[in-house]
């Protein structure tokens, strides 16, 4: 009884084919009057930063790469902890900042990467497989795939599935409680495809993003595709 109660409290069943029949396969292109400002609305869910310590240091002397003095006393030593006399055991130039390391990125980056929208966007469909490029990230689902995919990669661990929810095509992404990601894709009228992205990530406020695409021209097709957001991985 307890397993039945468990099972019905669960999300909708992803299917292995659209109902009613339904093809999103085409070559797509964002429509960014008809779309919400991605950028806007991730810049607004993000934490504001805090002020570290160090906001308050004048600014560095880009000549030396020493950090003056606060007190007014002449510039702080470099690396050989030379005093501000001009015996800095640099080559003058500043000091070149380190990339941070995978797995510790800011949630900003983090949280574009997956919502910002891709200019262009290509679906392949078959009764067993859809294909969703979006830039240089190039992702492959089974419908209806009982059995998430695991997904390990710069963002973290994640499991993945997909499949349709009538004639909607969804991409669930969860990494436990702390994040949860579930995008739809269904066509409209006129030639339409619309993307809805909902991004919910600990610390971070909801994102809830509506993208229009229109079908490509001829012209566009024969262009080579633009470049896309930061590729968060295979799936």
């Amino acid at each position: 009884m307890l397993a039945l109660v468990a099972a019905g409290c669960g999300g909708p069943h992803l299917g292995r084919e659209p109902r009613p029949a339904v093809d999103l396969a085409g070559h797509w292109v964002l429509d960014p009057a008809a779309s919400d400002d991605a950028a806007s609305i991730v810049n607004a869910a993000l934490p504001k930063p805090t002020k570290r310590p160090t906001d308050d240091l004048p600014p560095l002397d880009t000549t030396t790469g020493n950090q003056p003095d606060r007190s007014g006393g002449g510039h702080r030593g470099g690396r050989g902890g030379a005093s501000g006399t001009g015996q800095n055991s640099g080559s003058g130039a500043a000091p070149q900042p380190t990339p941070p390391a995978w797995g510790k990125l800011g949630p900003g980056e983090f949280v574009r990467a997956f919502a910002l929208p891709a200019a262009r966007l290509d679906i392949a469909e078959q009764p067993a497989l859809v294909v969703i490029t979006q830039g240089d990230r190039r992702r492959a689902f089974q419908p209806g795939d009982e059995e998430p995919v695991s997904v390990n990669d710069r963002f973290g661990s994640r499991s993945v599935q997909a499949g349709w929810d009538g004639a909607a095509f969804v991409i669930e992404s969860t990494d436990g409680s702390r994040l949860k990601i579930v995008e739809r894709y269904r066509q409209l009228a006129n030639d339409r495809l619309v993307s809805n992205l909902e991004f919910k990530a600990q610390r971070i406020k909801t994102v809830k993003i509506q993208t229009v695409y229109r079908r490509a021209s001829a012209a566009e097709l024969a262009a080579p595709p633009p470049d896309g957001p930061p590729s968060p991985g295979p799936r």
